[in-house]
Order: C-alpha cells, then sequence, then structure tokens
C-alpha cells in the first residue's frame, strides 16, 4: 500500500496511469476533491491512423481540440489512448471497458463514439458521481434538516411538558389543601388574583422556562379559570383529567378490595340543587381502611325512588365491575 502510494505521488494526482496504480476509490476525501479541481489530464496525444478513402491514403492525426471541446476527455501519454474522466474515476461493470480500460484510438469513428458514450446511463451517473464529491447530496441534507426539525419538536414538546406539569402542580396543591383556584380578579393589574395565579407568579419568578411561556405564549396559559378567559376551558380539562385518573385509582383498589361499604347522603348545595354524596369504604390490598369520596350525583327531586335509582346503578357499579372481572 505505502508503496503504491509512492508511486502514485510521482505521477500527476489527475493521470489515467496515476488511477491504475492507485485507484479513486482508495483515496482519502481531500486527495479526490484535488482530483476534482485539477480536472481531466490533457498530455499530448500523438495517435496517428493510416486511412484509405477513394483510392487515396493519408494519415488522420489527433487534434487537441477535442479536450476543449469535451471537458470530460482525458488521455495517456504512455498508452497514446484517449479516455473518460468520470467513469475511469467511477468505473464499473455496466460501462464501456474501451473508455476505461484499454483506450480508445480509433480516430475515424471518434466523433460517433463520443457521442454515444455521453448518452450512456452510465457515463451520466459517473457524472453526477464527480459533481458531488466533496458536496453534501440532496439527500443528506434532507435528512440533516428532517433530524433538525424532530429535535426542535422534541425540545418545544419537552418545554410545553415541563409548563404543563408546574400548573398542574398549583392545581394539586390549592385541591390539597383546598383552596379556592378562581380569584375575585385575576386581571393582570390585580393586586389580589387568588391563590392559583399567586402560585403560578412565584414559581414563574424561580423557572425561567414557565416565566417565558407566561409572557410568550399567545394560545394556552393556564392561569385563570373564568369564562371570560380563552384558557379557561383548558385549565377545566386538567381538572377533570385529574378527576379521571383519581376515579380509575379509586375503582382499581375497589375491585381489588374483599370488602366494600357504599355510604350515600343526600344533600343540597348553595344553589338549591339536589345531589347525592357518594363515598367509598374499603380495605386495601395492605389491609389499611380508605374512606374514599367518588362523587356528586345530580338528582333531579329529592325523592325516594330516584334516591334509591342513583345509588344503584352509580354507587353500585364498582360491584359489577368487579364481579364482571372475576368471572
Amino acid at each position: 500500500m505505502a508503496t503504491v502510494a509512492t508511486i502514485a505521488e510521482e505521477l500527476p494526482p489527475n493521470s489515467v496511469k496515476s488511477f491504475k496504480q492507485y485507484p479513486f476509490a482508495r483515496r482519502t476525501m481531500a486527495e479526490k476533491i484535488r482530483v476534482k479541481e485539477l480536472g481531466p489530464d490533457k498530455p499530448e496525444i500523438k495517435i496517428t491512423q493510416p486511412t484509405k478513402e477513394k483510392r487515396k491514403t493519408y494519415n488522420r492525426t489527433f487534434s487537441s481540440n477535442w479536450f476543449e471541446r469535451k471537458s470530460w476527455l482525458t488521455g495517456c501519454g504512455t498508452a497514446n489512448a484517449l479516455f473518460c474522466f468520470p467513469c475511469i474515476l467511477f468505473k464499473n461493470d455496466k460501462g464501456d471497458p474501451t473508455w476505461t480500460e484499454s483506450g480508445q484510438t480509433d480516430l475515424k469513428h471518434l466523433s460517433e463514439r463520443v457521442k454515444k458514450h455521453e448518452r450512456s446511463r452510465a457515463h451520466m451517473e459517473n457524472c453526477v458521481k464527480l459533481a458531488m464529491v466533496g458536496r453534501v447530496s440532496i439527500a443528506t441534507q434532507l435528512d440533516d434538516g428532517h433530524r433538525v426539525a424532530v429535535r426542535r419538536h422534541n425540545e418545544e414538546v419537552d418545554k410545553n411538558r415541563h409548563v404543563l406539569s408546574k400548573l398542574i402542580d398549583c392545581i394539586k396543591f390549592c385541591g390539597a389543601f383546598e383552596l379556592a383556584l378562581r380569584g375575585h380578579d385575576e386581571s393582570q393589574c390585580s393586586d389580589n388574583p387568588g391563590i392559583f395565579r399567586g402560585l403560578v407568579d412565584l414559581l414563574a419568578s424561580i423557572d425561567y422556562d414557565l416565566r417565558q411561556h407566561l409572557d410568550n405564549a399567545t394560545v394556552f396559559k393556564g392561569t385563570s379559570k373564568t369564562v371570560q378567559n380563552q384558557t379557561a376551558s383548558v385549565q377545566n380539562e386538567l381538572l377533570d383529567c385529574m378527576l379521571a385518573v383519581l376515579r380509575e385509582c379509586i375503582v382499581e383498589e375497589v375491585n381489588a378490595a374483599q370488602f366494600v361499604a357504599i355510604q350515600a347522603d343526600e344533600t343540597t348545595d348553595i344553589s338549591t340543587q339536589c345531589q347525592l354524596v357518594l363515598v367509598l369504604r374499603y380495605i386495601d390490598r395492605n389491609n389499611n381502611i380508605q374512606e374514599r369520596f367518588f362523587e356528586f350525583v345530580k338528582l333531579p327531586t329529592a325523592c325516594a325512588d330516584v334516591i334509591a335509582s342513583a345509588y344503584y346503578w352509580r354507587g353500585c357499579a364498582p360491584f359489577f365491575l368487579r364481579a364482571r372481572k372475576k368471572s
């Protein structure tokens, strides 16, 4: 390998003879780019071909103007033959071997053979390969662009999840201490926007991503529960999702319990709406007694039939679910 490289270095790096001793495919990228910059080697070619036409005999000689007419044409002064520069660099079994191995010496049919070779698929593919040497392919550029877009999307998703987790933590804090989410005045200039808004502002003062979101977000901020605010439905959806998760956990524990008691009572809220309160009392897997509020069930009236029906269909649902699982 070292001997071959030394011999090739003594020759012009873009000469046909150097490619035969040190193939283009084995060269480094820097060497390939150097060959591309130099272009085809154009040595003095002394090709003479005796020709006889109409009882006249004369000699055809190669003209160096061919190198100017065909930029891909190269020659070998040792073999006194013409070669295709792109095809000898990326030679394969598909191309005409006379343009890569033995060389063209037939001057009489040179013009038609040049045209035929230019239209060949192998020649056009090799020209494209030579043009792409040292450049990033379109496919690679598209892949890089796609990777950048995916990375930016994932970063944005992670940032949104971080902001959402902080808002959920504030809601959980208010729920754990039975604090109202809504304030009396939730406007930006309010001195007392409420506990939830105060918690969000406190976290934003120590969390840069949350502060950036509150300052720049135009669609969802999740900082108000009032009907006038566009984010009211989003915050209500967060509350509904948290409620659904809690109910799933309670139902899962009830289904695994051996003993379950249902407590139900009718009450009336401040708007005089009659409702049924359902509380589940059971022994969990660790043999600890658990008492969980499950839901409020709105009742059209406070008569005994309506209360009994609501108790049967809503309060006994966990038992039916457990029975179906065990069967």
